[in-house]
């Protein structure tokens, strides 16, 4: 896609060639802000006339999360072509510029601009808490979602490519389930996971933000989600910080774990020694009802909150190494025959901020 770049100046080097530069220019570009909607309209023209695989406006958020709003095969004539798009933002401040793809090699047009979406804590959110917007002390906020735009069953990642991902397609921990993509759909301001039983497995989930568009990978952080589930027999969660090198022995980190017709569970395993826990802790809490839990991961401490309470504090065997989160929702069991009932877990929001000291 766009050179992603930190100064107008770095933006026009990234251009493909000084002759394909020639072939197009920018006129205006403007963006106007309602509430979370956000309207970009910008002029293209060309030389002599040429049809463009993409045109309209590349826009990055402050993490380089790219939030293009293009047309398609799109005729850029000599009397200029206007493209305007609308798209639901996050709060936050975005840089945004005119651009184009021709021949296969993107242009950045112009000078960038950047539009400001005001924060949105004011509004009420479906659980009845709302989204946390803003860095903390300690923490800077990397990312954000409450899923404010609709994304039917079937169709994930959707409009949601650069800010989720999720597995799919391989069998899950205990081999109850299966991990199915298509059972995660966005509706009412909620992510929504459909945990029920097809051809005898558990069709379950495990969503993945994404910070700037990857995977997310850190060392040291919080991690906070607001959810809620039915109470589901066979199925669990088990939300996690797991290695980015794959190697368990690097720390493992899980809250909320825990079966859905139960209490959550928190566990951090020790580095070097994971099939031990070196701080565990049983909330006596149900997955029913909202909930929202948080991880602090700092140089000194894992720390468990649910619903603003401290609930276990590890000091012992602290990761060190680079880590990322997944909420992965699985089976419980390794028998299908266990999973007597379909249902839904949801989630409201999620957060995510590294850590600053």
């Amino acid at each position: 896609m766009c050179a992603v770049t930190a100064t107008v100046g770095l933006l026009m080097a990234a251009l493909t060639s000084p002759a394909m530069a020639a072939t197009l220019s920018a006129g205006s570009l403007s963006s106007t802000v309602s509430g979370s909607s956000v309207t970009v309209t910008t002029t293209i023209s060309g030389v002599t006339g040429v049809t463009a695989s993409y045109a309209g406006v590349c826009i990055r958020d402050s993490s380089g999360g790219n939030h293009d709003l293009h047309d398609t095969a799109v005729w850029v004539g000599t009397a200029g072509t206007t493209i305007t798009k609308t798209a639901q933002f996050d709060s936050g401040t975005y840089t945004y510029w005119s651009c184009a793809k021709v021949a296969g090699g993107w242009l950045d047009l112009g000078s960038s601009k950047a539009f400001t979406v005001g924060a949105t804590a004011a509004v009420a959110a479906a659980s009845g808490q709302s989204m946390p917007v803003g860095d903390l002390p300690r923490f800077k906020q990397v990312f954000a979602d409450d899923f404010k735009t609709d994304l039917p069953r079937g169709s994930f990642p959707g409009s949601y490519k650069t800010k989720w991902a999720s597995y799919n397609g391989f069998a899950d921990t205990l081999g109850g389930g299966v991990y199915n993509k298509d059972i995660i759909s966005m509706t009412g301001g909620v992510m929504d996971l459909y945990l029920h039983k097809a051809n005898g497995k558990g069709q379950v989930a495990a969503p993945v933000p994404l910070v700037g568009g990857n995977w997310n990978s850190q060392v040291y952080g919080k991690y906070s989600v607001r959810f809620k589930s039915d109470a589901l027999p066979g199925y669990r969660t088990a939300w996690l910080l797991w290695p980015t090198s794959g190697r368990w022995s690097e720390g493992e980190v899980d809250f909320p774990e825990g079966g859905l017709a139960g209490d959550m569970w928190g566990f951090n395993h020790c580095v070097g020694n994971p099939s031990v826990n070196c701080g565990w802790v049983d909330t006596n809490t149900s997955f029913t009802g909202w909930h929202t839990a948080s991880v602090e991961w700092t140089p000194a401490a894992v720390v468990f909150y649910l619903d603003g309470k401290k609930v276990m504090t590890s000091t012992n065997a602290i990761p060190k190494t680079p880590l990322r989160w997944i909420l992965q929702t699985e089976s419980g069991t390794t028998d299908s025959a266990r999973m007597t009932t379909d249902g839904h877990l949801q989630i409201d929001w999620v957060t995510i901020y590294d850590y600053t000291g």
